[in-house]
C-alpha cells in the first residue's frame, strides 16, 4: 500500500550531513531502481541477510521511489548496526544488479564513509555528489597525475571515473590525499565537465586542501608525430588489370598522445599510375615535392598512411624505394594502410570505432600477453555470417588477424570483415601477405617487447626492418591496417569550396 514516510530524524547518525542526498541520487541511478518489484527484491535480500535481517519490516513501502529509497536509508540509519545494513544493500544491489553503473558511485561513497577520519569525508562526499551528476568526461584516467605510488602496474585506462576515484581513496601511504587533490583538480579543469556544472563543492574542497597537491606550472605540450596519408584513387576499370591511380598527398600534425590532427599541407600529382609503376615512381614523388621534403626532415616521429581502395587493399607500399638510399619506405617510417572507402564514408559511426581505438593503449602484462589480444579467426563462408555477432560479445576487441590475406579472401568472406569495421568498429586489421599459420609472425613481433597494442605501427615497423630488403620473402611480409578515428580529414574529398568531388 501507498504509505507517506515518517520523517527522519533530526540526527545524521553515523553519517555525516548531506551523505543521504547523495545515496539517494546514486541509488536512483540504478536502471531498475525505478521499479517497485525491484526494490521490494532489494529489501528482500536486505533482510535475509545476517547484516540486517529482517530490516524490511522496518520499512514503509512507498510505489514512488524517491521516497521510498529515502524510508530505506531512515530504516538503514536507525538500525543497531547502520554501517553493516548499508554493506547488506549494497551486497543485494550486487546480486541483483550486478552490471550496473551505479553500482561504481555506491562502491566509492562507502569507501569513503569506511575511511572515516582519514579523508574529509563530509566535504569529499559533496563532491561524489557533484560528479555523479555530471555526464563523466571520455577517458578520466588522462587527469591522473604521474608517478602515483602503487598504481603503476595498474590498468587505469578503462576505468570509470568513480571506479578510479575509489582506487585513489582506498589507497594507503604517507600521503592518502594528494593524488587525489592532484587528480581532482586536473579533472576540473577539463571543459567537458566544466561546461556542464559549476561544481561550487569541488572548488571549495580544493581550496581547502591546496596544500595537499600543490598547483605546479602547466605541463608542456606533448610531442607531435608527422602523419603522411598517401592516397591512391582508382581511374578506369578495374577488372581490366589496367587500372590507373592518382596520387594525392596531405600531411598533418597530431599530439603524441592522440587525438584529432591538423593539416600542414598537401600535394596532388596530375599523373596516373598503374600498379607497378607506383611501385617504381611512388617514392621518388613523395620526395619530388619541396614542402614534404622539408616536413620529413623532422625529429618527430612519422607514420606513413596509404589510402587504398578495396582492390589493392594488401598493395605493398612499404617497398616503396624513396631517397638517394634506395632503401625501402617501410624501413625508415611505420607504414600502414587504411581502407578508402573506409575513410570517405560519411555514414559510419563512431562511437563504437573510438572505444574500439581506445582499447588499444590497454597495457599488458608483457608483450607475449598483448599479442594475445589480436584474434584469430577462421572464417569461411558460413562463420562469416556471424562475424558481427561474435564481434558483440567482445567489445574489449580492438584488432582482428587474418590467417588468409585480404585480397584473397572469399568474397562473402571480405564482405563480412568490412562489415566488421564499418559496423563493429575494429580499428585494426593485421594479415601476413601468404596464408596458413600466424604463429611465427606473433612470435616474431614479441621479441619487440611492445607494452600496448597502440605499439603495433612501431613493432611492425623494427619487423620490416628486421627481415626486409627490396624483395624480401612474401613470408616475411605483413600488412597492417590501422584506422585512427581522429586521422580522418573530409576535406580530401572537396575539390572546391562547397562542392563534393
Amino acid at each position: 500500500m501507498h504509505a507517506t514516510p515518517l520523517p527522519p530524524p533530526a540526527g545524521r547518525g553515523p553519517w555525516p550531513e548531506g551523505v543521504e542526498e547523495v545515496l539517494v541520487e546514486i541509488l536512483l541511478g540504478f536502471r531498475t531502481m525505478l521499479q517497485l518489484t525491484f526494490r521490494q527484491d532489494v529489501l528482500a535480500t536486505m533482510g535475509a541477510s545476517a547484516k540486517a535481517r529482517g530490516i524490511q519490516g522496518d520499512i514503509r513501502e512507498d510505489y514512488t521511489p524517491r521516497p521510498h529509497v529515502r524510508e530505506m536509508l531512515r530504516a538503514i540509519r536507525a538500525f543497531q548496526d547502520p554501517r553493516a545494513a548499508l554493506d547488506a544493500l549494497a551486497e543485494a544491489l550486487e546480486e541483483l544488479a550486478r552490471n550496473d553503473g551505479a553500482r561504481d558511485w555506491l562502491e566509492l561513497t562507502r569507501r569513503v564513509l569506511n575511511r572515516g577520519d582519514e579523508l574529509p569525508h563530509g566535504e569529499l562526499l559533496a563532491v561524489i555528489g557533484e560528479l555523479h551528476a555530471i555526464t563523466a568526461p571520455a577517458r578520466p584516467a588522462r587527469h591522473l597525475p604521474e608517478d602515483i605510488p602503487g598504481l603503476r602496474e595498474r590498468d587505469t585506462a578503462e576505468m570509470t571515473l568513480p571506479a578510479i576515484l575509489d582506487l585513489l581513496v582506498n589507497r594507503i601511504d604517507d600521503d592518502p590525499l594528494g593524488p587525489l587533490v592532484a587528480f581532482l583538480r586536473s579533472l576540473g579543469d577539463n571543459p567537458e565537465v566544466t561546461r556542464q556544472h559549476p561544481l561550487p563543492a569541488l572548488r571549495r574542497f580544493l581550496a581547502a586542501h591546496a596544500d595537499r597537491a600543490p598547483a605546479t606550472a602547466p605541463a608542456a605540450a606533448p610531442g607531435e608525430r608527422l602523419i603522411v596519408q598517401v592516397r591512391l584513387d582508382e581511374e578506369g576499370p578495374v577488372h581490366t588489370g589496367d587500372t590507373r591511380y592518382r596520387l594525392h598527398v596531405s600531411y598533418y600534425r597530431q599530439p603524441l598522445t592522440g587525438g584529432p590532427f591538423r593539416r600542414v599541407g598537401s600535394h596532388h600529382d596530375d599523373k596516373a599510375f598503374t600498379r607497378s609503376e607506383l611501385l617504381r615512381a611512388g617514392g621518388a614523388r613523395l620526395v619530388a615535392w619541396k614542402e614534404l621534403n622539408l616536413a620529413l626532415r623532422t625529429p618527430d616521429p612519422v607514420r606513413i598512411e596509404f589510402l587504398l581502395p578495396r582492390s589493392i587493399l594488401g598493395y605493398t607500399a612499404e617497398l616503396w624505394s624513396t631517397g638517394v638510399t634506395r632503401r625501402p619506405l617501410g624501413e625508415f617510417h611505420p607504414v600502414v594502410v587504411r581502407q578508402l572507402e573506409r575513410y570517405c564514408e560519411p555514414h559510419l559511426g563512431l562511437a563504437l570505432w573510438r572505444q574500439r581505438w581506445a582499447n588499444l593503449q590497454t597495457h599488458g602484462a608483457d608483450s607475449n600477453e598483448v599479442l594475445k589480444r589480436i584474434e584469430w579467426p577462421s572464417l569461411d563462408r558460413t562463420s562469416a555470417r556471424g562475424l558481427l555477432s561474435w564481434l558483440a560479445g567482445k567489445r574489449s576487441l580492438a584488432c582482428l588477424g587474418l590467417t588468409v590475406p585480404y585480397e584473397q579472401l572469399d568474397p562473402e568472406v571480405q564482405y563480412a570483415v568490412d562489415n566488421a569495421m564499418y559496423y563493429g568498429g575494429i580499428p585494426v586489421l593485421i594479415w601476413r601477405r601468404v596464408s596458413g599459420d600466424p604463429d611465427p609472425l606473433v612470435a616474431a613481433l614479441s621479441e619487440h617487447k611492445s607494452t600496448r597494442l597502440a605499439e603495433l605501427p612501431d613493432v611492425v615497423h623494427q619487423y620490416r626492418q628486421e627481415v626486409g630488403g627490396p624483395d624480401p620473402d612474401p613470408e616475411h611480409t605483413v600488412t597492417l591496417l590501422w584506422d585512427d578515428p581522429d586521422c580522418v580529414d573530409p576535406d580530401q574529398d572537396y575539390s572546391f569550396p562547397g562542392i563534393v568531388g
